[in-house]
């Protein structure tokens, strides 16, 4: 049977501290061991009913560890998260899991902040259940914001950047590190003070501008090679306009790897 999110009960948020250094949090790894490793009557109250406090306890801890190992994958500095669980007031019909719960994801969120669903499955019992539950996440830890207002297309660098400590309250993309963003070169006008998305950068240059370059061409088997110098940057699979040294004459190449371009036929 599934519930529908329906007549939502807020319950007390949750917050969480974890300290760079230790990844697994004792805290985290005690609520964690504490909910799984318990039989699932902890989770039921005394009229054989599910425990809707202990229920919500369980899904934030549940949340909680989802948080942690994402920080670990991505090597998050130090971060505060508070999680915030609304569940359906049906919970309370619900008959208590003697088993082990099941949560998983209900949207297509791969950043576990900002606004989630989830679903809760009972499958043991004469009435196994289901149970959709929302969560709000906020995420405080320093995130690379930019440090000036920076144009279109410009390459970014150590000196364009900072870092700032924000609260994050939805799905946004964002780096924790400079290394992560130097070199990468903007598509679109970034304002200062604002947060570097990661997914609105384009790659490496492989060639830039005044670089001195390898032109290969090749034609029916043959290939010759002479230097040239790049008039543009470009990243891998990009059409430049590079100036053959010896000869002086403009042409169009694309670029295939750093410093080596191919000519177009």
């Amino acid at each position: 049977m599934i519930y529908k999110e329906e007549r939502k009960r807020n319950f007390r948020p949750f917050t969480h501290r974890r300290k760079s250094g230790n990844r697994k949090s004792g805290y985290i790894h005690a609520l964690w061991t504490a909910v799984l490793m318990l039989p699932s009557v902890a989770l039921a109250d005394s009229g054989n009913k599910q425990n809707a406090s202990e229920l919500v306890a369980w899904t934030q801890a549940q949340i909680a560890q989802e948080i942690a190992s994402y920080a670990a994958r991505q090597q998050w500095p130090d971060y505060d998260t508070e999680i915030s669980i609304s569940v359906p007031a049906s919970v309370d019909h619900l008959p208590a899991c003697d088993t082990e719960l099941y949560i998983s994801a209900a949207d297509q969120q791969s950043l576990p902040v900002g606004y989630l669903r989830r679903q809760l499955e009972c499958q043991s019992g004469a009435q196994p259940w289901k149970l959709n539950i929302t969560a709000q996440v906020s995420l405080r830890l320093p995130v690379i914001v930019s440090a000036t207002h920076i144009r279109r297309d410009t390459r970014l660098t150590a000196a364009m950047l900072k870092s700032q400590v924000l609260t994050l309250t939805r799905d946004e993309a964002f780096a924790t590190r400079p290394e992560q963003l130097i070199g990468q070169r903007t598509l679109r006008r970034v304002r200062s003070g604002q947060i570097i998305n990661p997914l609105q950068l384009q790659p490496l240059w492989l060639v830039e501008e005044g670089d001195t370059v390898v032109i290969v061409a090749s034609k029916n088997g043959l290939e010759a090679s002479m230097k040239g110098e790049a008039l543009q940057n470009g990243v891998k699979g990009e059409q430049v306009s590079v100036r053959n040294i010896s000869s002086g004459k403009v042409i169009q190449a694309v670029v295939v790897e750093r410093g080596k371009v191919e000519t177009i036929f």
